[in-house]
């Protein structure tokens, strides 16, 4: 991997989070593609382009689809690739552990080099061990649970980019916090979505939080479990933000709540 597919590992061990995903779905990818617009897209891309002209960062549609086989959507994401000197934290340890994935790989092995995860108690342990302070901690007044930190790098040691989830819950909503950084080692352009093997349909709004800041939200229709899900993406001092929210329609209204006032932190 070249630091472009963070989020392919959504769907981690926890029942809880695994039910509310549901099992078809495929999860968030970063991927370095170019996708060619189609016209049913078009009224989407007009509103998303109007929001970075005037932010400069930020996330736009290049594509929604639906087919008998999938259906999804794919996002490009306008952020800064940061220098990797701004990582000052116990993370540089991982260039030397990546560069020893590739020298000890085999064929024969179940996983591929050049991807680095640890799981931490608390998101602000996590978020000392990268030392990068333009990362924003938010004091949520929301359950807490793990927090998995995944790095991706190169051969050579270089670190590409740095995902940090954190699971919450509220009731019977799930919900999945990534904080997504970029150094300047990641190549090509960076695209993020989701898709799933059932036929659901997506729709695009967007939400203005207190302080000004624009949120993108893709919101997904019923799985045949039940669960439904929003997306929100959200782009601060050059960092990628997603909260992925899985729901049942009695939480319908709690769960816009929660995401908006996850919004309002930043």
């Amino acid at each position: 991997m070249r630091g472009n597919e963070l989020l392919d590992k959504m769907e981690l061990v926890d029942p809880a989070y695994v039910e509310a995903a549901d099992a078809v779905r495929k999860g968030r990818k970063l991927r370095r593609i170019r996708w060619v617009v189609i016209a049913a897209c078009l009224c989407l891309l007009i509103g998303t382009t109007t929001v970075l002209a005037a932010t400069g960062l930020g996330t736009k549609v290049l594509r929604i689809f639906k087919s008998h086989e999938e259906s999804g959507y794919e996002l490009s994401a306008e952020i800064v690739k940061f220098p990797v000197e701004e990582l000052k934290g116990d993370i540089r340890e991982v260039s030397e552990l990546i560069k020893q994935q590739y020298a000890s790989y085999q064929p024969t092995m179940s996983s591929f080099p050049g991807s680095l995860e640890r799981a931490f108690k608390t998101r602000d342990e996590a978020c000392d061990y990268i030392g990068f302070d333009r990362i924003k901690r938010l004091h949520w007044d929301v359950e807490e649970g793990e927090t998995i930190l995944r790095v991706d790098g190169a051969a050579n040691g270089d670190i590409n980019s740095v995902s940090v989830e954190t699971r919450y819950t509220a009731g019977d909503i799930r919900m999945q916090f990534f904080t997504n950084i970029y150094t300047e080692n990641a190549e090509g352009e960076i695209t993020i979505g989701a898709f799933t093997t059932e036929k659901v349909d997506f729709t695009e709004t967007f939400y203005t939080t207190k302080n000004g800041k624009t949120l993108h939200i893709i919101e997904e229709s019923a799985l045949n479990s039940g669960y439904l899900s929003k997306d929100g993406y959200l782009v601060e001092d050059g960092v990628l933000y997603l909260l992925h929210i899985s729901y049942q329609k009695k939480d319908a209204d709690q769960a816009d709540a929660l995401l908006k006032q996850w919004a309002d932190l930043f």
